[in-house]
């Protein structure tokens, strides 16, 4: 009997694997976390500070056909972005503009009425995959983004 049920499973085995057989997934990396502090070493995302930017005014606008547009890109995060604390510093993760009509997506950082920072970004597109290739910080090339993107202003 033991034989019966070995040789059964064993059969099930190999016809279970079949080598043309790809298991594809989707790898989807348009956010960008960035830091950002003062020229005075004050974290401006951490509300304990006095000139921390005011996370309620943040707005994140995505430049599409010309047009900057404000548009919820399916997360739970309906400005587009997210707070969160990593490495005691106050993080924010931007989901950007993936927009496939433009070449170089640019997505805008709204901090208040008088100050506003732009992203742009060219992708990697493949069939399974969308991926962070070249990053732009104000028209600034930016290639130290891990763990995050570290600005001073």
């Amino acid at each position: 009997m033991k034989k019966i049920i070995s040789i059964c499973l064993l059969t099930f085995t190999l016809f279970s694997c079949n080598s043309d057989e790809i298991i594809n997934g989707f790898d989807f990396d348009t956010s960008l976390n960035i830091s950002i502090t003062g020229s005075n070493g004050h974290d401006l995302l951490d509300p304990i500070n006095s000139d921390a930017f005011d996370q309620s005014k943040i707005k994140i606008l995505y430049l599409v056909g010309g047009k900057l547009i404000q548009k919820p890109n399916g997360t739970d995060y309906p400005g587009n972005f997210l707070i969160y604390k990593q490495d005691n510093r106050t993080i924010m993760r931007i989901f950007l503009n993936d927009s496939e009509d433009e070449k170089y997506p640019e997505t805008y950082i709204q901090w208040d009425e008088n100050h506003t920072d732009i992203i742009k970004i060219e992708f990697n597109r493949t069939k399974n995959a969308v991926s962070k290739k070249t990053i732009w910080f104000n028209n600034e090339l930016k290639t130290d983004i891990v763990p995050y993107l570290k600005i001073v202003k």
